[in-house]
């Protein structure tokens, strides 16, 4: 893929707050980003896609976006402040979505 960064909603770029960001970060000479992506988007399928917002970025094309999120490896996937490097499995990623929402509910907005 050629994208720098793009972003996929189920309902174009107006995000409630209760849209929950994922963010994806891959580079074009990670042998394993393709993979994780794949799963990424296979687990999201299982779920309402309004909940989500997937903002992907090519590191290889934004090396400035890595840096200002603390990315040192790929693929990375953050959902708030929480991230997982490698080819994430489905469970790992539903504690993440859940721990956010927890994360958010204890917040004051």
């Amino acid at each position: 893929m050629e994208d720098t960064s793009q972003t996929t909603t189920a309902e174009g770029s107006n995000r409630p707050s209760s849209v929950i960001e994922i963010v994806f970060f891959k580079s074009d000479t990670c042998g394993f980003c393709f993979r994780a992506e794949e799963v990424l988007h296979e687990f999201l399928s299982t779920l309402d896609p309004k909940m989500f917002m997937i903002k992907v970025i090519n590191v290889s094309q934004q090396p400035e976006a890595a840096e200002a999120y603390g990315v040192l490896a790929v693929p990375t996937i953050m959902i708030g402040s929480m991230s997982l490097t490698g080819i994430p499995e489905p469970d790992v990623m539903m504690k993440m979505i859940l721990g956010h929402r927890l994360s958010k509910k204890g917040s004051v907005e």
